[in-house]
């Protein structure tokens, strides 16, 4: 049984004629039609009823015809794969993400590049040293992390990209939401609540006010906030519509912009842009990210 002639028969129906799959397979219609003729004598049935020129699909054809389509799918997701390798291209990409990022900023790049169906990738959202280890044992591809205070990676290609913006926020119902400026001191009366992200949070960390709490997930910090708890530093695109919504209120200080620029690294492997799928997906990500 021969994928060109399940193809010919799916092309056929989809077409609705033989002569139109023919003229898309590049073949003449009479080598079409014997393919389909041969596939049915292949497999015992009727697929289509013929009447003069018109063709329409037999029950058999019906019942078959998702079948075939799927097997069609798969020998050219196979040959496309197989491909691939030969040409020592990787079938699938690993990207790591850092988990102080605003995934919305990427959405829109990961959007575009699965749209190409040959390439596969396997998205991890991870804390910033996590994600680095991954990279330096070669267990990841690419890595978008929050910029650090390296200047230059000479084992690796990279570019940095936009920022995005880390704002001091609290609930509505806190004491420093009545506030018009804050300063060090009244930040220091109250608790600060720090989001880890996974990370272990050094006790010798300085922070703002003598008691605090460490939270790894952002929503249970958030929700304790909103209680009108504490006060912390976030991104401010996690929580845009807790602010739209007056949930959380954006302190504005004495002693710090209102809004923090926290710039953004793109770090991959070397010989990665040598690749077809790598190189997509890396000017996929600078051009279509959401950073500012």
């Amino acid at each position: 049984m021969n994928i060109q002639h399940l193809k010919a028969f799916v092309l056929a129906n989809q077409l609705g004629s033989i002569s139109a799959a023919a003229r898309v397979m590049g073949k003449r219609q009479s080598q079409v039609s014997q393919w389909i003729s041969d596939l049915e004598i292949d497999m015992g049935v009727t697929l289509f009823e013929r009447s003069g020129n018109k063709t329409s699909l037999s029950t058999d054809g019906e019942i078959l015809l998702p079948m075939i389509i799927h097997t069609v799918s798969q020998a050219e997701k196979l040959s496309s794969c197989a491909e691939t390798l030969s040409h020592n291209e990787p079938v699938s990409l690993r990207i790591g993400i850092d988990n102080y990022i605003p995934q919305t900023c990427v959405q829109a790049p990961l959007a575009s590049i699965l749209a190409e169906k040959t390439i596969n990738l396997e998205v991890i959202t991870d804390d910033r040293s996590a994600l680095m280890e991954l990279l330096v044992n070669e267990e990841i591809d690419i890595v978008l992390v929050s910029e650090h205070s390296t200047l230059h990676y000479n084992s690796y290609e990279y570019t940095r990209l936009g920022a995005y913006q880390e704002i001091l926020v609290v609930g509505h119902q806190h004491p420093l939401s009545k506030l018009e400026i804050i300063s060090t001191n009244d930040l220091s009366e109250y608790r600060e609540l720090i989001w880890t992200r996974g990370e272990v949070a050094e006790d010798n960390d300085v922070g703002y006010s003598p008691s605090y709490a460490c939270f790894s997930e952002l929503s249970t910090l958030v929700g304790i906030l909103c209680s009108g708890i504490g006060y912390a530093y976030l991104p401010k695109d996690v929580i845009q519509q807790k602010l739209e919504n007056q949930e959380l209120i954006h302190l504005i200080t004495d002693f710090e912009q209102s809004q923090i620029s926290r710039r953004v690294e793109l770090i991959w492997k070397p010989g990665l842009v040598q690749t077809k799928s790598g190189k997509a997906l890396i000017e996929a990500l600078k051009k279509h990210h959401g950073f500012r």
